[in-house]
């Protein structure tokens, strides 16, 4: 494993040429003008961490920043697993991320993002929280019938579930939902990724060290293989996930939950309205299955301006290893936070696009039961609020 742990040293390495070829590639070669915009401040945003762009330049065609802020607030009422009423309201800083992306030598791409958010739910604490990526990305152009192809090494995020395709300044809901949050499980893994097109099919593969480290992870312990295939059918989209982690290659850090796990999702028009589905499937490492739906149709009440969105989920376990969806719900007192076996959820919300989704005001609600293996239960209504800004 000493050549691939190589490859740890050859992306910070990276990051630190092309930090220090940037100033003589902008003198050297002439930058192109920043990118007008109509005066708006939605142009502005947009146009507003694109320091430097020359298609022309002999090393750094491109280099831009990029930030992340999301705010939001809930405030759960509900009666836990003993029939004791609990409420709670919550404040937090959900997300807040800057980061750099540079383009060179054509066919390269580095991009590295920090996390800035420290604190949690009614904890405001600021500071470095370690990557959220860093990855290095090599456009190989056409290789043996596909299209595309790409190969990536680095701190990269793990795609599972269709919510987890999205990033989260795209997603509709406030929270991703509960069976994809613990399939998804935030995961930054370190590993080697190649993807590529060919007739239609969208194809990725990687291999994951389950190492677990707040930077670029080492090599030596367990391995998780992932596949993706994504392709247009029956007038919708296809996404198909598949994980299978080698339980037996050392010892297991992240994606430690599963032994493997299946995700198929379907997205498609039906009129004014977008539908997606999404069916999960897991075999846990101590044998017991987890599994799950979500359906969440949504569509614009005014366009692209004003979109209404609900969500169903429904998540079962063969034991009890289920937490409550709701972020807050589970931090509302009492036995919230003991974990169920059946959980069934319900949100209905709105989004408001200022600026499309790099400026947007969402309010949802949310109601969820969750039962136990004993026979009790508990149940939650959130009230959620939020403000979700990139650039």
């Amino acid at each position: 494993m000493i050549k691939i742990n190589l490859l740890n040293s050859s992306v910070a390495t990276a990051i630190a040429l092309s930090g220090s070829a940037l100033a003589g590639d902008v003198i050297a070669e002439a930058a192109a003008p920043a990118p007008s915009n109509n005066g708006s401040w939605c142009d502005s945003l947009d146009d507003f961490g694109k320091f430097y762009k020359n298609d022309n330049a002999s090393f750094i065609q491109e280099m831009k920043f990029f930030g992340r802020f999301q705010w939001q607030a809930a405030s759960v009422d509900g009666d836990d697993y003993a029939g004791n009423g609990v409420d709670d309201d919550f404040t937090e800083v959900r997300r807040l991320r800057i980061g750099t992306q540079v383009k060179f030598l054509d066919n390269f791409k580095l991009k590295v993002n920090a996390n800035l958010e420290e604190g949690g739910p009614n904890d405001h604490q600021f500071g470095y929280d370690g990557l959220d990526e860093a990855k290095l990305t090599y456009g190989a152009g056409d290789i043996l019938g596909f299209e595309d192809v790409a190969f990536t090494y680095g701190r990269q995020k793990f795609k599972f579930s269709q919510e987890a395709h999205n990033s989260s300044k795209k997603i509709k809901t406030i929270e991703r939902s509960n069976i994809a949050n613990y399939f998804y499980g935030s995961y930054r893994p370190t590993g080697i990724t190649a993807s590529g097109k060919k007739g239609g099919v969208k194809t990725t593969f990687s291999i994951f060290s389950t190492d677990k480290d707040d930077e670029l992870a080492q090599w030596g312990e367990g391995l998780a293989y992932y596949a993706n295939l994504q392709f247009d059918a029956a007038g919708g989209e296809v996404n198909l996930d598949f994980v299978y982690n080698d339980v037996d290659s050392g010892d297991v850090d992240l994606f430690s939950k599963f032994e493997w796990a299946a995700s198929a999702a379907y997205t498609t028009d039906i009129g004014s309205w977008e539908l997606m589905t999404n069916v999960l499937y897991g075999e846990q490492q101590d044998g017991d299955a987890v599994y799950g739906l979500v359906i969440m149709p949504s569509t614009f009440l005014i366009d692209d301006s004003l979109e209404f969105v609900a969500r169903y989920q429904y998540a079962g376990a063969d034991e009890d290893d289920l937490s409550l969806t709701s972020r807050y719900a589970k931090r509302a007192g009492g036995s919230m936070g003991e974990k169920g076996s059946e959980n069934h959820t319900l949100y209905a919300g709105l989004n408001y696009y200022l600026c499309g989704n790099s400026s947007k005001i969402q309010v949802g609600v949310e109601y969820e039961t969750m039962d136990q293996e004993d026979g009790d239960d508990a149940d939650a209504t959130t009230l959620w609020a939020a403000y979700r800004m990139y650039f």
